[in-house]
């Protein structure tokens, strides 16, 4: 259980420089370099098949990595309507921003205390009407060594935040990362829906440095333009500025039990250079020699 200060304005000792101390503060929550995707920033934005056009793995992992992000910016969002203002009260290890008028009616605080380099925070709002404030975000982060070179976890309450805005959707979104070198997250999407769907749970792992990238995914899709969509998992490595290599193992749906394993190499702007599957539904096409990674790989940590 996160434990919060319960911070009261104009209470407290707060540090000699206490801009700089915000300063800390502000960087243990999450920011748009540190915790979004950017599988797309090593790719084109061709929508052309064939050898030398984007491969459709890629595209489809663009596609993937988009919605995930979608989650991110919106607590990016709601965070940015409370911290862009000054700290409405200060303690030595505490901070309270807020409260500030949000999207929908909504009026939100957040609330941060540290205890030596680990900084536990909440989002907490009500609307008119509603007596007492309910948890819509909290977080934990680790300082490493610096307070932005940390790890941590962040969780986002979407089922409470959507009643507020009336909209037909819910579910918790976890978000664990590591900053200590490069982006490093593991996003849980746990009892998700949205408008006529069935809750589900879905996982994606993502890793990001200056020398390499790694994005594993399970979604639905239609493949191979069947009408039926199929269970798919998708791992894609590559190195940044050089290419990479999308593996998908495909099952449901039209397959049934069997599994499609189909496989695609790609230049350093996602243009298609091999491409190779074992039930021959694509026919074999480049060299294996242009391929960044060697072998095929499936899932590992999700």
């Amino acid at each position: 259980m996160i434990l919060l200060l319960a911070l009261a304005a104009g209470c407290g000792t707060v540090s000699n420089d206490p801009f700089n101390d915000d300063a800390d503060f502000l960087a243990a929550l999450p920011t748009e370099d540190q915790q979004t995707l950017r599988f797309g920033e090593d790719t084109t934005a061709e929508a052309a098949r064939g050898i030398g056009e984007r491969a459709e793995l890629v595209e489809l992992s663009i596609a993937v990595a988009t919605t995930v992000n979608g989650f991110v910016f919106g607590v990016l969002d709601l965070l940015e309507g409370v911290r862009g203002l000054p700290p409405a009260s200060r303690t030595e290890d505490g901070r309270r921003w807020g409260p500030a008028e949000l999207d929908c009616n909504v009026d939100g605080s957040l609330l941060m205390s540290r205890e030596a380099a680990v900084y536990d925070w909440s989002v907490v709002g009500h609307q008119a009407g509603e007596e007492t404030d309910a948890t819509v975000l909290y977080g934990t982060h680790f300082g490493g060594a610096s307070v932005k070179a940390g790890d941590g976890v962040f969780v986002w309450d979407h089922s409470r935040w959507s009643a507020w805005c009336g909209a037909d959707e819910g579910g918790i979104v976890s978000v664990a990362y590591d900053n200590r070198e490069g982006v490093d997250l593991l996003v849980s999407l746990e009892d998700f829906f949205r408008s006529g769907e069935a809750p589900a749970d879905r996982d994606y792992a993502y890793r990001h440095t200056d020398a390499e990238g790694d994005f594993e995914y399970r979604t639905e899709a239609d493949l191979d333009d069947s009408g039926t969509p199929a269970n798919v998992e998708v791992r894609d490595r590559w190195v940044p500025g050089v290419g990479g290599r999308s593996d998908a193992q495909v099952s449901g749906g039209r397959f049934g039990d069997e599994v499609w394993v189909w496989s695609q190499c790609w230049g350093a702007t996602g243009a298609l250079v091999y491409e190779v599957d074992n039930l021959g539904l694509v026919e074999e096409a480049g060299a294996g020699s242009e391929c960044v990674y060697a072998e095929a790989a499936g899932l590992e940590r999700i």
